[in-house]
């Protein structure tokens, strides 16, 4: 069963005790890169040096994510509490690049909708998202405010852009929405376990639905975004590549981590698929 496959692999990858060693490692293994580009550096801002520095920034909220989400009460619970949260921002900034599409083309503009499309379907039928639930999200909102404020001092910061500010500025608050993606997650988590308040919040019925929708558009989306992209600059930026990879690892690794704990085979009977058919569509 796929269960049992991800169970065994994540006891192998991280013990009974679930330490972080292996996403620790990668996170130290771009830090070091981040290092030796700025140590051999020849031109002023270097952009590979700037995106590697991006990439690490983006790993640490999951690797926190995945240090601490089991000691909360209820980690199933708080995969729906984080969970509709981390879509709606992964949403907004697939839909600022589609928006930006006739100015300028960020990733491929036609996966840019496939991947909207997926997000907007993990969060309709997998966490119930209604456009009248918004105002629940606010803190959504002051994200991409810090997104949009940061992308601008950023950009006005840059006396040598390449394009006007406006596109400049958009190109660069995507990255930034993309980066800020999983605070919530870890806002949400650090809340729970200083309040010790998730006891009082019942696991979802359709909790395992949920992660299921969840990863069915995270993991396709980072193959895209990281697999296909270190294929494609391979052969001019080796370390943009491999700092793509290891990001998609970290992010593979966090996956299968929260999934073989949603799909226990102690707490969960019957193989992973076998509530698909009754459960997919609650």
């Amino acid at each position: 069963m796929l269960s049992n496959a991800m169970w065994r692999a994540q006891v192998a990858l991280h013990g009974q005790g679930n330490n972080a060693m292996l996403p620790a490692l990668l996170v130290g293994a771009s830090s070091i890169m981040v290092v030796y580009k700025h140590f051999t550096d020849e031109q002023h801002g270097d952009p590979i040096k700037h995106f590697l520095s991006l990439i690490v920034i983006q790993m640490l909220p999951l690797v926190f994510l995945q240090m601490k989400i089991l000691s909360c009460p209820d980690p199933i619970g708080m995969l729906s509490r984080f969970g509709t949260k981390v879509l709606l921002m992964h949403a907004c900034f697939l839909a600022l690049r589609i928006c930006a599409w006739p100015l300028m083309e960020i990733n491929n503009g036609f996966f840019n909708i496939f991947a909207l499309v997926l997000a907007c379907v993990g969060l309709h039928w997998g966490f119930q998202f209604r456009c009248t639930s918004i105002l629940s999200h606010l803190d959504i909102g002051c994200l991409l405010l810090l997104a949009f404020a940061g992308a601008l001092g950023t950009e006005l910061l840059d006396f040598h852009r390449p394009a006007s500010l406006f596109e400049c500025t958009i190109f660069t608050a995507s990255s930034y929405i993309e980066i800020l993606a999983f605070v919530p997650g870890v806002w949400m988590v650090h809340k729970s376990l200083k309040k010790n308040d998730d006891e009082l919040i019942a696991e979802p019925k359709n909790a395992q639905a949920q992660a299921f929708f969840f990863f069915a558009f995270l993991v396709p989306f980072y193959i895209m975004e990281d697999v296909m992209s270190a294929l494609r600059v391979g052969g001019q930026e080796p370390l943009a590549a491999i700092g793509h990879i290891v990001h998609f690892l970290v992010l593979l690794d966090f996956s299968c981590f929260l999934l073989s704990h949603i799909y226990n085979p102690d707490k969960v009977q019957g193989s992973f698929l076998r509530w698909l058919p009754d459960q997919l569509w609650v």
